[in-house]
């Protein structure tokens, strides 16, 4: 199952190679969604595709080494008042993530989910928002 991990960097932090030290330590590939890091620290979302004990491994492991790592289980926020369902958003996403349920109304598969917002300008209703990591 694939999981977002959110790693926010310290000022201190910042030109340490802590991402790299991990992933080499735990041998779990990461795929980075969203990075914004510079001189004064930041963050970096990755997803990780490993068993439960290894992500909780690799998290305690940035977590020791000063880097916060809190997990994101929703990113995409679909506003039901405001989305009528008309599936704009669904041909520009690239992953799919966006789909039609059995009832035609538009659901949001999170593990699928990269993050990119390409749905978000497409909602003539502005009823997607995809949660901001700065």
């Amino acid at each position: 199952m694939k999981r977002k991990i959110l790693l926010r960097y310290p000022a201190e932090m910042a030109e340490e190679p802590v991402f790299a030290t991990v992933l080499l330590e735990t041998g779990i590939p990461a795929n980075i969604l969203y990075s914004s890091i510079g001189a004064r620290g930041g963050e970096i979302l990755i997803g990780v595709d490993a068993p439960p004990e290894e992500v909780e491994r690799m998290m305690a492991l940035f977590r020791r080494r000063g880097v916060e790592a809190v997990e994101v289980r929703k990113a995409v926020r679909v506003d039901r008042e405001k989305c009528f369902d008309c599936g704009a958003c669904l041909s520009l996403c690239p992953t799919q993530a966006l789909r039609f349920s059995g009832d035609c109304s538009l659901e949001v598969e999170e593990e699928k989910c990269v993050c990119c917002e390409a749905c978000v300008p497409a909602c003539p209703v502005r009823a997607i928002t995809v949660r901001s990591f700065e």
